[in-house]
């Protein structure tokens, strides 16, 4: 083929931009107006980015527990900075409130990462110089209902 013969052949190929071959995703702003392909895709889209975004924010809450402590012992009160940062510097510990109720602490973890009896052994083993003493607190609260009590009539 010539080279006069290969241009007239590769002009009448070439089409104008708008009646060439319709693009996967048909944009809109070449074309007038959304096709009801394109509004399908942009929901599909949003609704992929939306749950991507809820599923990151609900893996970063893990379950959370809150354990009280009871702590016994002349120097607990004089060293609640120490216990503290004794507690805080532990992986799993998120926050630990000392005022809440008088000698106790209560301390935030998140579950599955530290049980509270490492805490308590921790405490314990920080805590031997000032004499104080950590235990976990028993509750008397619970799930259970109440025994059934029968009232003898005379």
């Amino acid at each position: 083929m010539t080279r006069t013969a290969h241009r007239r052949y590769a002009n009448l190929t070439q089409t104008p931009f708008e009646k060439g071959v319709p693009a996967t995703c048909p944009q809109p702003h070449v074309v007038g107006k959304a096709t009801p392909r394109h509004n399908r895709l942009m929901l599909a889209m949003a609704l992929i980015v939306g749950l991507a975004v809820f599923q990151l924010a609900d893996t970063s809450h893990a379950a959370m527990e809150r354990v009280p402590l009871a702590l016994t012992g002349p120097g607990c009160d004089t060293h609640e900075n120490e216990l503290s940062r004794a507690l805080l510097t532990l992986q799993g510990v998120n926050a630990a409130h000392f005022h809440r109720i008088a000698d106790h602490v209560l301390v935030d973890i998140t579950v599955g990462i530290i049980v509270p009896e490492e805490l308590v052994r921790h405490l314990n083993t920080a805590a031997t110089s000032w004499q104080c003493r950590a235990e976990i607190m028993q509750s008397c609260i619970t799930t259970d209902p109440a025994p059934h009590t029968q009232i003898h009539a005379p």
